[in-house]
C-alpha cells in the first residue's frame, strides 16, 4: 500500500474478460432510469464487457432477461434493447425484501449490495457487536412522540433524523432549555431555530408524522469552530474481492448548522491535521482507526445480513468529538455517491472507486461464467 495525497490506494491487476455482462439496477421505473442514465457513463467506461442499465420495471422474471439501455463505448451512447440476466449487477437503489429474495435467489454474491438497511437497522445490527457498539450514539426508534421527550430528560441534546432518507434531508437538534425546546434545522444552507413548551413540542412532530419513521440519537459533539464536521469513508471491494480504502473526505458544515453535508469539503490526512489541529503522526494514528473500524463494520454487516449476503461499495459517515472519541454516524450503501470528491478536487478518488467497482463486478462475472 502506497501514501498518495493522503489516500492509501493500491494496484489491482487480475484477468481481464470481453465476455462478460454486467448490469446496473440504477432506478425503479424507466423514466427515473433515462433520468440518471447520464450519470452511469463513468462507470460504463471502465468495463472491458458488455454494461447494460436497467430498472425493476425492466425485469422479465420468466423470461430471465432484462430490459434496459445497453452502453455502446465507441459512440458513447446508451442503447435500448433487452438482453439476457447480466452475469453480475451493481445495485444502486432500495430493494424490498421480495426483491431481496428474487436477486439472492437467481444470483446469490453476484448482485453487489444485495440487501437493504435502514439507519435503524444499521444500528440493531452493530449494536450486538461488543467492540462496534462503542462506536455508535445511543439511539432509539421513535414509536410515539412522546420518547423525544423521555430522552431528552436523559439527554438534554439529541438529534432526530428520518430511518430511510439521505442527504442530510429531515434532520432536527433539539436542546432541553429548562421548560422549554429548542428546535434547530437547516433549511436553503440556512439554520433555523424555533422554541417549544413539551405540549407543542409534541403537536409540532405529531404534525409531521415521524412516528415509526424516524430515530433519535443522543448528539455527538462534532462542532469545530461552532461548524459540524463529519467524515465521509469510501470504501469498495476490488478485483480480488478485497475492501479497499479509496478516501477519506472532511464534511465542513455551515456555521451553527445541524448538518455537516451541506458545506465545504476537504480531503484525507491533511483535513483531520487541518480541522483538528494536531500533529501529522496523531492524524495519520486517526486516519487509520477510521479505516479499522470501517472495515470492521461492513464485515459485521455481512454476518448479520446472512447468506449470500453481498456488500462492496459503500460511504461511511463517521465523527470525532472533542474527546477524539470516533463515531459511526451512517453506512451509506444503496448509492454512495463517490462523486462528492470531485467536489473536493479530488477527481481520481472517483475514478478510481469507479475502476474498483468495475473490477469487482468483473470478478463476480467471470466467476459466473
Amino acid at each position: 500500500m502506497k501514501e498518495r495525497e493522503g489516500e492509501f490506494l493500491s494496484k489491482t491487476v487480475f484477468e481481464v474478460r470481453s465476455d462478460v455482462r454486467i448490469g446496473i439496477l440504477a432506478a425503479k421505473t424507466n423514466w427515473k432510469l433515462k433520468r440518471v442514465l447520464h450519470q452511469l457513463k463513468d462507470l460504463a467506461e471502465l468495463s472491458t464487457g458488455q454494461v447494460i442499465a436497467f430498472s425493476l420495471k425492466g425485469v422479465k422474471r420468466k423470461q430471465n432477461k432484462v430490459k434496459g439501455y445497453v452502453y455502446w463505448k465507441e459512440k458513447g451512447i446508451w442503447k435500448e434493447t433487452t438482453v439476457k440476466m447480466p452475469d453480475a449487477i451493481i445495485n444502486r437503489i432500495t430493494l424490498t425484501r421480495k426483491w431481496q429474495q428474487f436477486f439472492r435467489e437467481l444470483l446469490g454474491t453476484r448482485m453487489i449490495n444485495n440487501f437493504t438497511f435502514s439507519k435503524w437497522k444499521m444500528y440493531e445490527w452493530l449494536s450486538t457487536d461488543p467492540t462496534l457498539s462503542k462506536h455508535l450514539p445511543v439511539t432509539q426508534k421513535i414509536l410515539t412522540t412522546k420518547d423525544i421527550i423521555n430522552f431528552l430528560e436523559q439527554y438534554n441534546e439529541a438529534i432526530i433524523k428520518p430511518i430511510n432518507s439521505s442527504f442530510g434531508k429531515g434532520i432536527y437538534k433539539i436542546t432541553k432549555q429548562e421548560n422549554e425546546y429548542l428546535v434547530e434545522y437547516n433549511s436553503k444552507k440556512q439554520c433555523n431555530s424555533l422554541v417549544f413548551t413539551s405540549e407543542e413540542l409534541i403537536n409540532y412532530f405529531n404534525n409531521k408524522r415521524i412516528n415509526k419513521k424516524y430515530i433519535i440519537q443522543k448528539l455527538i459533539n462534532l462542532y469545530i469552530g461552532n461548524h459540524p464536521v463529519d467524515f465521509r469513508l469510501i470504501m469498495v471491494k476490488n478485483g480480488y474481492g478485497e475492501w479497499e480504502d479509496v478516501g477519506l473526505i472532511a464534511r465542513k458544515g455551515i456555521k451553527n448548522g445541524v448538518i455537516s453535508n451541506s458545506g465545504n469539503l476537504k480531503i484525507g490526512t491533511f483535513a483531520l491535521q487541518n480541522l483538528l489541529l494536531i500533529p501529522r503522526f496523531e492524524a495519520i494514528k486517526i486516519r487509520k482507526r477510521l479505516t479499522e473500524i470501517s472495515l470492521s463494520a461492513v464485515h459485521y454487516l455481512e454476518k448479520q445480513a446472512g447468506v449470500d449476503a453481498n456488500i462492496g461499495n459503500v460511504g461511511i459517515d463517521l465523527a470525532i468529538d472533542c474527546a477524539w472519541n470516533l463515531w459511526i454516524i451512517e453506512i451509506n450503501h444503496r448509492n454512495p455517491r463517490h462523486r462528492m470528491a470531485m467536489d473536493a478536487g479530488f477527481s481520481g478518488i472517483y475514478e478510481y472507486s469507479n475502476k474498483l467497482l468495475i473490477d469487482y463486478a468483473n470478478l463476480l462475472a467471470i466467476n459466473r461464467i
